[in-house]
């Protein structure tokens, strides 16, 4: 009975330590430190009327300082959340789900890598940049002490250089081969997910023409990254200028100070997923008489061995921490697959530098400057689209390949027995694929095989790559219909070009209308199959308002979509089919419902239908809802279109799905870009200051 008290009092303590610990929050001497140091900085942030801020400092610093104090009043519940996930405590978000992502972070020791390298691989100006972006978001909330997120204060520059490089682990492809390793082993997911709402990262598109191409000799460039459209990979807008020569308007995700995608006077840019092979996964013998060993060319070596501590969400305040083992071998980091030892390898394993580069690209004004800026090889993947006022137009898959040894089928898994598989460097930028000034005068990415980019006769050749880079060849719908849009239209004008990126029809050569195809000739023992199956042959395959076959037909295809996203076989179609008409008749009464009364977008109290689909260039990627609708919840976000004419005056366009106020619902900014977003209209960017000028909602200085 005594020893029962006893144990009661130490737990009854221990739940109070747990939650004064949990309770944390600024306290006065944090917050002068920090104050004192947002007062080195100044930034004057003007809203246009839109409310999308054009952020101008003296200094990139300053500059960076005012983006993130912006970015913070429009979403700072994304930023604020992001840093679960930067600093390896999703455990203490989503308890055990969440410690699983954090055990990957962590036996690839990112925090650590930054602790050892952040001054020596980072340039000191990138360093003055992300330094003074934390100050901001630090200043933001040291002005709002009540936003939820205190025990997170202070942020850091190590946190947001850690958001770059989870990004780049996102990118690499290792998650796919943890994923299939998985899959193979029948186990259940257990790795991965590192990205809420990461199945919507899904595709992109940029396209590109110059003076061949358009009747009126401009140069244009359509830049239409799809993301999910909320959470932290959703893309927020921002203008950011200094007098140090920083002047980049484009698309950012939460804690990032760079623009991604986006322009400046001289230059824009877009960029794709791509899927070149970036990571292998090596099966380990391990020693049946010491498990702390594995084979070596001939010999018995240790694993190294070190143990993570994994802090976990119990209930309410309540918090533990669990420790897990992680073994290293000469490869890389063990993961252990049912009976199985996988060492995994892939491309920017160890690399930081990925600031550098995006710092490098927002500084550049030319296509020389931008192509030094990629040749730095520190952003693994990405398919680059380029423009200039110069009338270049440019495409890159882009890809730090490893250098592989010939002759080895490197798609599979490696024996890890030979440290000879073991590599170490990259293939030379010159030796992946790159396409500039095609005399089509147009270039399309869509993530498709980066040898079907433009006109036939201007495609580079497959042969002439090594097949050690492992190259995608898939070819999505969207490429098919651009080719075909490109192909068919010998000059353009703006109003063209535009039409291309809204076309929202599928094309007979692609995967999802061969899929749907295979139902057109089928007896089926009902009316009501036979009646729906006579729907799908009359299809346009268009995804318009009115369209009557969408519904059933989209619907269809979304199974041979999801499966080959996640490179597995799709089900025979007949089973899709049945399992659609069952669900279209329990939600509308009927096989054929308008595709008005099936797709919206909604936000807020607002819910609007929505043309586009899956996988048409007006990508429209939905979940059910309550009511049985598709609700938008991924595709076509922020999308830019600038172009020069013929003299090297800019233009440029822009529209988001929701508004700048990406959290606020009281604010006029919530919700006001959405009609212009349904109607497949845009707005003027106002990135020129005399536009700028005329067209103001609010103009203040940070720190105030």
């Amino acid at each position: 009975m005594h020893l029962q008290i006893i144990m009661i009092r130490i737990s009854l303590t221990l739940i109070i330590l747990v939650m004064l610990i949990s309770c944390k929050s600024m306290d006065d001497s944090q917050i002068s430190i920090y104050l004192e140091k947002s007062s080195s900085y100044k930034a004057q942030i003007t809203r246009d009327v839109w409310g999308v801020p054009h952020v101008y400092g003296k200094t990139d610093a300053d500059a960076a300082f005012g983006l993130a104090y912006a970015h913070a009043e429009d979403d700072f519940k994304n930023i604020a959340e992001n840093m679960y996930l930067y600093r390896a405590e999703m455990g203490l978000k989503d308890g055990i789900d969440g410690a699983i992502q954090d055990y990957l972070i962590k036996v690839l020791k990112i925090r650590e890598q930054i602790d050892e390298n952040y001054t020596n691989d980072l340039n000191a100006d990138v360093r003055k940049v992300i330094e003074a972006y934390a100050a901001g978001i630090n200043y933001w909330m040291i002005k709002n002490p009540s936003n939820g997120y205190n025990h997170f204060f202070p942020v850091t520059e190590k946190d947001i250089v850690a958001g770059f490089s989870i990004q780049n682990l996102f990118f690499s492809g290792v998650v796919s081969s943890i994923e299939k390793l998985q899959r193979e082993s029948d186990l259940k997911e257990e790795y991965t997910s590192l990205y809420r709402n990461q199945e919507f990262v899904t595709g992109s598109n940029v396209l590109a023409v110059n003076s061949r191409k358009t009747y009126d000799q401009s140069t244009r460039i359509i830049i239409n990254s799809h993301q999910p459209l909320d959470g932290p990979l959703a893309w927020y807008e921002a203008h950011v200028r200094s007098d140090e020569g920083w002047n980049m308007m484009g698309g950012l995700f939460p804690g990032s100070p760079f623009v991604f995608v986006g322009f400046n006077e001289n230059i824009a840019w877009g960029f794709t997923v791509n899927k070149p092979d970036l990571s292998d996964s090596y099966l380990l013998e391990v020693n049946p008489e010491n498990e702390n060993q594995y084979l070596l060319d001939g010999e018995w070596v240790d694993f190294k061995i070190e143990m993570v501590r994994l802090p976990i969400k119990l209930f309410g305040p309540l918090k533990w921490t669990v420790k897990r083992e992680a073994k290293y071998s000469v490869h890389g980091p063990v993961l252990e697959v049912a009976d199985k030892s996988y060492a995994l390898r892939f491309s920017g394993m160890s690399d930081i530098k990925q600031v550098n580069q995006w710092y490098a690209m927002n500084k550049s004004n030319s296509l020389e400057d931008w192509l030094e800026a990629m040749k730095m090889r520190s952003i693994i993947s990405f398919n680059g689209v380029y423009a200039d006022r110069e009338d270049n137009i440019y495409f890159l898959h882009n890809s730090s390949s490893p250098l592989r040894k010939e002759g080895i089928d490197w798609k599979n898994v490696i024996d890890g027995s030979r440290s000879d598989l073991v590599w170490d460097k990259y293939v030379n930028f010159e030796s992946i694929p790159q396409l500039q000034n095609p005399s089509s005068g147009w270039i399309a990415s869509t993530n498709q095989d980066p040898f079907k980019v433009t006109g036939e006769k201007d495609n580079l050749l497959s042969k002439n790559y090594s097949p050690t880079l492992g190259l995608q060849t898939r070819m999505t719908n969207r490429a098919y219909r651009s080719i075909e849009l490109f192909s068919q239209n010998n000059k353009l004008n703006e109003k063209d070009f535009d039409d291309i990126k809204f076309d929202n029809k599928y094309s007979r050569q692609s995967r999802s209308y061969k899929y749907v195809s295979e139902l057109f000739n089928k007896d089926f023992e009902s009316d009501e199959l036979n009646y729906a199956r006579d729907i799908l042959k009359k299809w346009d395959l268009a995804t318009d308002f009115k369209n009557t076959s969408a519904a059933l037909g989209v619907c269809v295809l979304s199974s041979e979509w999801i499966s080959e996203q996640g490179q597995r076989i799709p089900q025979d179609p007949e089973i899709s089919f049945r399992e659609c008409v069952k669900e279209l008749m329990e939600t509308y009464g009927r096989v054929d419902p308008p595709w008005s009364e099936r797709n919206f977008i909604v936000r807020g109290s607002k819910k609007e239908s929505v043309q586009g689909g899956p996988d048409v260039l007006r990508a429209i990627y939905g979940r059910n809802d309550e009511a049985g609708d598709l609700n938008a919840a991924g595709g076509d976000g922020l999308y830019i279109h600038v172009s020069w004419d013929k003299d090297g005056q800019q233009k440029s366009k822009s529209i988001h799905q929701y508004g700048s106020a990406t959290q606020d619902e009281s604010s006029i900014h919530f919700a006001d870009q959405m009609d212009l977003y349904i109607q497949e209209e845009y707005k003027p960017t106002f990135f020129d200051k005399e536009d700028l000028s005329k067209n103001i909602s609010k103009i203040y200085n940070v720190p105030y």
